[in-house]
């Protein structure tokens, strides 16, 4: 399931979300893992980008927050 994280109206363009359970990696910018209490169970985020065009662009590293993914890219 993924989520409208924010929508740019000059650049026509939206950012979305979704969760990546049990990654293999850590987050790209800081290293770091997200991890559910109840269950233990370890997350990342992956974005992609969705422009009024039609076209998707997803983001092939996974981030534990949008500010890590906001860095990331400067």
């Amino acid at each position: 399931m993924s989520r409208l994280v924010s929508r740019d109206p000059f650049a026509r363009q939206e950012l979305h979300v979704k969760r990546v359970h049990d990654p293999a990696v850590t987050c790209t910018w800081c290293g770091g893992i997200r991890m559910t209490a109840p269950s233990g169970v370890n997350w990342l985020y992956q974005f992609w980008v969705e422009t009024d065009g039609g076209r998707k662009y997803i983001d092939t590293n996974l981030f534990c927050s949008r500010e890590c993914r906001k860095n990331y890219f400067g």
